[in-house]
């Protein structure tokens, strides 16, 4: 019994001298922790599934894929995607073309974040399989739209935004195929390069989570003389 009541008026004196100091701060990592959870599963939605090693192509679909790819893919970070589409100031219900679209993460963020309609378009098909099995698991099946096939062989005239990550090489192939579809309003953001003979509207560099810069380009089209579609997006005359 008194080995019982010793401790029972240690822990009793232990917390009669608890320090309010020593309290505040583990409340605040007890906050600061739950807001570490909070993001960590809100973000969950937004995260795209981890780059891996595909496979071969075999076949037919090899030979047409290496007859027509105009880059290698390589999964943009997450942060320089929010930019890109930040960038082109996307609204609600607007539709996001997403050339040469991988594994569907540019789509994802323009239609979970930003509201909008995304189309991709693709080539490879294990990367068009990988971003649908994912849109479907996210449930936006009804919010983006995966065709497969050649972007030099798409109709562009619905995009609203257009956001292209591609070498010099295959801009210069798209550029003449994209001229076809341009209007008024439009916004382009090109990741890294830059279309041979335009102009930006907007230049910007995003560090990525292992600190390389990415620079983004920004191109609204406007019919000549008209400043509207400029002022729309923080540029005035």
């Amino acid at each position: 019994m008194l080995r019982v009541c010793l401790k029972v008026r240690r822990r009793t004196e232990s917390t009669r001298t608890f320090s309010p100091v020593a309290a505040r701060v583990l409340l605040g990592r007890a906050a600061k922790l739950l807001a570490l959870l909070t993001i960590l599963i809100l973000g969950t939605g937004l995260r795209p599934p981890a780059q891996e090693n595909l496979g071969p192509l075999e076949g037919e679909m090899a030979e047409l894929f290496n007859r027509k790819m105009l880059s290698t893919y390589e999964g943009m970070p997450l942060p320089v995607v929010e930019k890109m589409l930040e960038l082109a100031q996307v609204r609600p219900g607007e539709r996001v073309y997403d050339l040469g679209s991988g594994d569907g993460r540019i789509l994802i963020m323009a239609a979970q974040k930003f509201g909008a309609y995304g189309v991709g378009i693709e080539l490879d098909p294990r990367l068009v399989r990988r971003s649908l099995e994912t849109t479907e698991k996210l449930g936006l099946g009804h919010q983006v739209r995966i065709i497969e096939g050649d972007m030099l062989e798409q109709d562009l005239r619905a995009a609203d935004v257009v956001t292209i990550y591609l070498t010099p090489y295959g801009l210069s192939k798209l550029e003449p195929h994209l001229k076809k579809f341009l209007h008024h309003g439009m916004r382009i953001v090109v990741c890294m390069n830059q279309l041979p003979g335009w102009t930006p509207t907007s230049l910007i560099t995003v560090l990525g989570a292992d600190k390389r810069p990415y620079d983004l380009r920004l191109y609204v089209i406007s019919r000549p003389g008209d400043w509207v579609s400029f002022s729309k997006f923080g540029r005035s005359p």
